[in-house]
């Protein structure tokens, strides 16, 4: 089964990485507003993802409401990831909480996205947190390997070792707002 492998990492000067990307091809759409809501077992810790449980996600994204199942593999940005289309998310968070889930956290951010040799590309500006990039690969192979490949093409973009994000947004934000 395909996973969602992916490398994060904090953007310092989001003008060059657009014009860059623009430079290899690569253009970025308009920005598109994402809200997420982002649901984890109870009882489970929302900032440990090595239980295998599956974290679900509302996201309101203009007229669209995507439910998704998020399920780690090796780590929390290699994941078996499952989406769908639904036509009412305050049904859907009741059907979460009967399943014995919570919502732990929201995620507010403008995406712009783009394509390119078979990654898909994400330029985030994420409330309280800031700007990131983040490259992203379905595929079967091993987690690390594909991370390390992706992170290799990140770096022609001026991003360093120290910018790489290991953790998701809605982890991140969990973290720093209980910490």
């Amino acid at each position: 089964m395909k996973s969602e492998i992916e490398v994060k990492a904090r953007v310092r000067d989001a003008e060059a990485v657009v014009a860059k990307l623009a430079d290899l091809g690569c253009a970025l759409s308009e920005p598109i507003t994402q809200d997420d809501f982002v649901y984890n077992k109870i009882g489970v810790d929302p900032k440990d993802h090595s239980h295998g449980t599956p974290v679900l996600r509302i996201r309101v994204q203009g007229e669209r409401t995507i439910f998704t199942l998020k399920k780690n593999r090796s780590n929390e940005l290699d994941c078996i990831e499952k989406e769908i289309d639904v036509s009412d998310k305050d049904i859907l968070a009741d059907i979460f909480e009967l399943l014995g889930y919570e919502k732990t956290i929201e995620v507010h951010k403008m995406r712009r996205k783009g394509a390119i040799n078979g990654y898909e590309v994400c330029l985030d500006e994420v409330r309280d947190l800031g700007t990131f990039i983040e490259v992203e690969k379905m595929s079967d192979e091993d987690g690390a390997v594909v991370q390390k490949e992706l992170f290799d093409f990140l770096a022609q973009f001026g991003i360093r070792e120290e910018d790489r994000v290991l953790i998701g947004y809605d982890t991140q934000l969990w973290l720093k707002h209980n910490q």
